[in-house]
């Protein structure tokens, strides 16, 4: 078939990756985190270039979640908080990985099942997240004002 004004793109090897969101208050506690997942193809450096960019917006449209309950913190009036991360933290691989770790886990379940044509007529496939996926993680400043400000890492 085709199209007068359309190019056929062909996919190398499609990639799950996924734009990750920490909302911190001016006290540099995170009360909640957002994640979206994405399909992308060509090399690492595009596949971020393209994350860094839709970083800036898209927490507009993710779903938000709670900071799991096995997070707690005590703030300098000896109170615990439970449910609440430090912005600290997310510099750290391993207390990232365990503070995202709930949040991948259901963005992996929401991969949506996909048909493709085969001899026999059509075959359903899904993509998988894979064991360590290409993310860029982005703290969103919640300021006393209301305004939210993406704090996007340039690397």
């Amino acid at each position: 078939m085709k199209y007068k004004h359309a190019q056929a793109a062909t996919l190398g090897s499609p990639e799950v990756v996924l734009n990750l969101w920490a909302y911190v208050d001016e006290g540099g506690y995170i009360p909640r985190l957002a994640g979206k997942s994405y399909v992308m193809d060509g090399n690492d450096e595009e596949k971020l270039a393209l994350l860094r960019a839709l970083s800036r917006t898209d927490f507009l449209s993710a779903e938000w979640c709670k900071v799991p309950s096995n997070f707690q913190i005590t703030n300098p009036n000896g109170q615990t908080m439970t449910g609440i991360a430090t912005a600290s933290m997310l510099s750290d691989p391993i207390s990232h990985s365990h503070l995202f770790s709930q949040l991948l886990e259901n963005l992996a379940k929401s991969l949506p099942e996909q048909l493709r044509g085969c001899s026999d007529g059509y075959e359903q496939f899904r993509l998988e997240l894979p064991q360590d996926p290409l993310c860029v993680t982005t703290m969103i400043m919640e300021y006393d004002d209301g305004s939210l400000v993406p704090m996007v890492s340039s690397k």
